[in-house]
């Protein structure tokens, strides 16, 4: 890793700085690998409350929403439904360059007072993970199952974000794991089967509460025929698991126009292999291996990040492309990520999160 280009990439996640030492690639042969991606991609955006008078850690104020919406408009994103992008990468069907899908969490009175006629005014699907039990609990927090309908009729893909909205990984000291696995899938059947009774939609997407999750509920969503929705960041490809697929969060510190470009305008790595292949850990400093594919360009100055300061990345194997990530940062909080990112072409990079969830550690 070159530590320049470590410091510089540090300066643009972090301040939203430019990026002129990503370089374009000169050799025809990585030139059309890397057009033939551009085009087998796309990133998903994951929105919460649209409000200031909400939690920050998961709101973006109006105008900045406004924001985020006018620079897709202004640099003709393709905005497509989730459903569509999602069977076209699983089909193998090309897909237009800078396609995006636009996604709301449990389903919050702002997203349909003050989101939804910003995407009506435009014409743009989007889809909302719905809780379905909170809804018509808080009529000042979260939409009715009415406006939910009338989002719907417009274009939104209505999609399951479960009952109650419960930490997966919590698990009684006295339940067997056949019993903490039947009630994560009564967790998805009842909310699915909510759906289709108010709206007449069943996609089978899961966005996983918090973003949690393990090879255990992997199986269990992939044996039920949905696909699974994380929040750890990043774009999709046809190569991404389909069980834990990335979406970039904006919230909090993450709405900036600073760095919102970067990351819509991002490409997907294509991975071999990621070793642990579970994102649970006991550890603070936990290591992982990753194993690109071999025909991705940019690897010779891969840089990876914790919470936006500079890690480790060791090379193993050169010709396989494999490499060791590692920090001695510590993370005491219950859900952290390390960011991986290479240099692409037309000033763009490629992104790669691995997500770490410690169940110990309370909310």
């Amino acid at each position: 890793m070159r530590v320049s280009f470590a410091i510089k990439l540090f300066l643009l996640l972090t301040l939203g700085l430019c990026c002129p030492f990503i370089t374009q690639q000169s050799n025809a042969q990585t030139t059309t690998t890397l057009a033939n991606s551009s085009k087998n991609q796309a990133v998903i955006l994951q929105y919460h409350h649209v409000s200031t008078s909400t939690p920050p850690i998961t709101s973006i104020a109006p105008e900045d929403f406004k924001r985020h919406m006018d620079y897709l408009a202004d640099n003709n994103f393709n905005i497509l439904p989730l459903e569509q992008i999602l069977d076209s990468l699983q089909n193998g069907e090309e897909l237009p360059n800078y396609t995006a899908a636009i996604t709301f969490d449990d389903a919050y009175l702002s997203v349909y007072t003050d989101a939804f006629p910003i995407l009506k005014e435009l014409d743009w699907p989007f889809s909302i993970f719905v809780t379905t039990g909170l809804i018509e609990t808080n009529a000042s927090l979260y939409s009715s199952w009415n406006q939910i309908r009338e989002m719907a009729a417009a274009g939104a893909t209505i999609a399951n974000h479960t009952v109650s909205h419960p930490y997966f990984l919590e698990r009684k000291t006295d339940a067997s794991e056949v019993d903490w696995l039947e009630g994560i899938r009564e967790e998805i059947s009842l909310a699915e089967e909510k759906i289709l009774q108010e709206t007449g939609q069943s996609h089978r997407l899961i966005a996983y509460p918090y973003g949690e999750y393990e090879p255990r509920i992997q199986d269990l969503v992939r044996d039920m025929g949905y696909i699974g929705i994380a929040q750890h960041s990043g774009p999709v490809n046809a190569d991404s698991d389909f069980s834990a697929l990335p979406r970039f969060p904006f919230s909090g510190i993450y709405v900036s126009m600073n760095t919102f470009p970067n990351k819509v305008k991002s490409l997907a790595f294509t991975l071999d292999n990621i070793s642990p292949s579970s994102p649970l850990s006991s550890e603070q400093s936990p290591a992982a291996e990753i194993d690109f594919s071999n025909d991705t360009p940019g690897l010779s100055q891969l840089a990876c990040f914790n919470n936006g300061d500079s890690i480790n990345v060791e090379v193993l194997n050169a010709d396989s492309a494999r490499f060791r990530v590692s920090t001695h940062i510590q993370n005491r909080s219950r859900r952290f990520r390390y960011n991986c990112t290479a240099p692409g072409p037309d000033n763009r990079y490629f992104w790669y999160s691995i997500p770490w969830i410690n169940p110990a550690v309370p909310e």
